[in-house]
């Protein structure tokens, strides 16, 4: 560490001096990006992905596909994608090359076509989960044979008027499985591995805005009818979800005008977990909000996955764009965006990782970009990935390289500071920690460096104390004396 501490100024110099060389000479996707600095006002930054594919269902080999709704990545590298408008399902390989086209499949010795899928899940044995929307079921399918069906459950839970609409699915680690429902504001439908229905799963909470607050109010002095004829303030239902491997539920939710707790991370108990230092709800997207005639553009997240590292990706649907965040909520990444260029899009509508590979489906378009991350957008996740495991002299290094990349960097700020703090070099963090805007983790160094000054210089304070206390009382002694 005090070898890192030598060289962290020089490096910082030379950031401050050539970021704009490297700047350049990491954007190779031709595209921009921007991070945001301690005071949370955008500044430039290296891209930390560049599109390195694309291709529609003509270059696949399909044919045009049209308005496709979902797509899903299997553990060995098979794509399935959703073509809903063509009733079909794709299976492609991880380049992008097709594999098989399933349009029918056997159900009671018939073959049935796979219309209006809009979700699907893949196990690791090859189980397809397909939620056919409007026909109100999911078919769950092995080599071709539908082998088990889920559709709209029989519980005192749910009323006789409830629309069993699924779109989305997810399985987590015990084979429970996990479906969202078009028009469902009470949660995700959660069913055990035998297919019975177990109760509503973390719901979202309605939103406290300056509306809701005033029909609160106004509803209190209404009589009964009048109450009874205004509208219901219902929840956000959410827009997608995904199962991670460590037993968490991933949510994304859609149409919200409080950008917070947008992505969630539920617990098997249905609460978000997903926090930044210090339990502060936070916003996913972009800190700055853009305005359109008077009028905020609110982001609205389609999709959300997480990989195997615990990085989560989520797509805006209003800007277009992909953010990457770590498990702490840190901003990692923002690529993509609305447009017609190479590695941006027009309707988003689901994103997918295989490896350190992102794969994101464009329903109006109707293709596929495969995004890869650049060295400086590999550097920053191996750094996090680095500290996470302990590493913490290592993962200083790898913060300050990027530092020289990029000096607007407030990530690798906190990243050094963390690690000064994690090695008891208090001062040293503090220093780091005031550029990172992280107010959390300052508190905490400033804390324990305090501590560590009373340690270290409070005994010698206590004798000092003593020491003039005696010799107060020594001369007020003399003084006497010497007066009689």
């Amino acid at each position: 560490m005090r070898k890192i501490k030598t060289c962290g100024i020089a490096l910082c110099l030379a950031a401050a001096m050539f970021a704009g060389a490297d700047m350049k000479a990491e954007a190779q996707s031709n595209f921009n990006s921007y991070s945001y600095d301690e005071w949370d006002g955008s500044v430039e930054a290296p891209a930390s992905y560049q599109p390195v594919m694309v291709k529609n269902g003509f270059e696949i080999g399909a044919g045009p596909l049209n308005t496709p709704q979902d797509f899903f990545m299997d553990k060995d590298g098979h794509l399935y994608v959703a073509d809903t408008g063509n009733n079909r399902i794709l299976v492609l390989d991880a380049e992008l090359e097709l594999l098989e086209i399933m349009e029918t499949v056997r159900m009671n010795g018939e073959e049935v076509p796979l219309t209006d899928v809009e979700g699907m899940y893949v196990t690791e044995d090859h189980v397809l989960y397909a939620s056919q929307t409007q026909s109100g079921r999911i078919l769950i399918i092995r080599d071709g044979e539908v082998t088990g069906i889920i559709e709209k459950p029989v519980s005192n839970l749910i009323s006789d008027d409830f629309i069993f609409a699924p779109t989305k699915i997810g399985l987590d680690i015990y084979g429970r499985v996990y479906v969202l429902s078009k028009g469902c504001y009470s949660g995700l439908l959660q069913f055990d591995v035998d297919g019975s229905f177990m109760g509503f799963f973390g719901a979202n909470k309605v939103e406290v805005t300056a509306q809701v607050a005033f029909n609160y109010m106004w509803k209190s002095i209404l009589s009964d009818e009048q109450r009874a004829a205004m509208t219901s303030i219902l929840p956000i239902e959410y827009s997608n979800i995904d199962c991670s491997e460590d037993g968490f539920v991933y949510t994304s939710t859609v149409g919200t005008q409080l950008p917070k707790s947008q992505i969630k991370k539920l617990n098997p108990l249905g609460n978000n977990t997903y926090f930044a230092l210090g339990n502060a709800e936070f916003n996913f997207g972009d800190e700055e909000l853009s305005y359109k005639k008077g009028k905020a553009n609110y982001p609205s997240f389609i999709d959300v996955k997480a990989n195997e590292k615990g990085f989560i990706f989520a797509i805006d649907l209003t800007s277009g764009r992909i953010f990457e965040r770590d498990q702490e909520a840190n901003l990692v990444a923002v690529f993509g965006g609305m447009g017609n260029q190479t590695g941006t899009f027009s309707t988003p509508v689901a994103v997918d990782v295989y490896g350190d590979r992102v794969y994101v489906l464009d329903r109006l378009k109707n293709n596929i970009t495969v995004f890869e991350p650049t060295e400086y957008g590999a550097l920053v996740e191996e750094a996090i990935c680095t500290y996470g495991e302990g590493r913490y002299d290592e993962a200083s290094g790898l913060w300050m390289q990027v530092l020289a990349r990029n000096a607007n960097s407030k990530l690798a700020y906190n990243g050094i500071g963390k690690a000064f703090t994690q090695g008891e070099e208090y001062t040293d963090a503090l220093q780091y920690l005031r550029y990172s805007g992280d107010k959390y983790s300052y508190s905490k160094a400033f804390g324990k460096n305090r501590l560590v000054v009373v340690r270290r210089y409070g005994p010698y304070a206590i004798v000092l104390i003593v020491c003039v206390a005696a010799a107060l009382s020594v001369r007020k002694r003399v003084v006497r004396r010497k007066k009689k």
